[in-house]
């Protein structure tokens, strides 16, 4: 299987307040894997949660955040990489300025919950927590608590 997307075949959906653009999705390449890019400014998060069915990989390409996974609080810049496995609860906070950085989900499917997301939360403003807990729960995504802090 040959996957070659274009920014034309990349649809770029809204994510917790920031851009994620679909660079592969869970059709393209036949449920093996997608590929996300995001972008976030400082103080953009994620509420701590665990993904049920897929590893997630962090690829920094700017910018810095702290990652937590378990009970493991790291910096991450440009050029680290973060493997966090299924079930284990994390969560990020972009420190720098912004950040751009790419996941990568195994077994596909997070780009469905991506768009699920963005339509249940259009021109709503922000994706409320109940919201989010529901469309989450819908593709294997546990909400567990808030987001790790800028400060301690």
């Amino acid at each position: 299987m040959s996957v070659f997307t274009t920014p034309d075949d990349q649809p770029v959906y809204r994510l917790l307040n920031s851009d994620a653009r679909m660079l592969a999705t869970e059709q393209q390449t036949e449920g093996e894997l997608t590929v996300v890019e995001s972008t976030g400014n400082r103080g953009h998060s994620t509420p701590r949660h665990r993904h049920l069915r897929a590893t997630e990989t962090f690829i920094l390409l700017s910018g810095e955040m702290i990652i937590e996974v378990g009970d493991e609080r790291r910096e991450a810049a440009a050029g680290h990489v973060a493997i966090l496995p299924r079930g284990i609860p994390h969560s990020f906070v972009v420190v720098s300025p912004s950040v751009r950085y790419l996941t990568v989900h195994t077994p596909g499917g997070f780009d469905r919950f991506v768009r699920d997301l963005s339509i249940a939360s259009a021109g709503n403003g922000p994706t409320d927590a109940a919201t989010l807990a529901a469309v989450a729960a819908q593709h294997g995504i546990e909400m567990l608590g808030p987001s790790v802090s800028l400060l301690r």
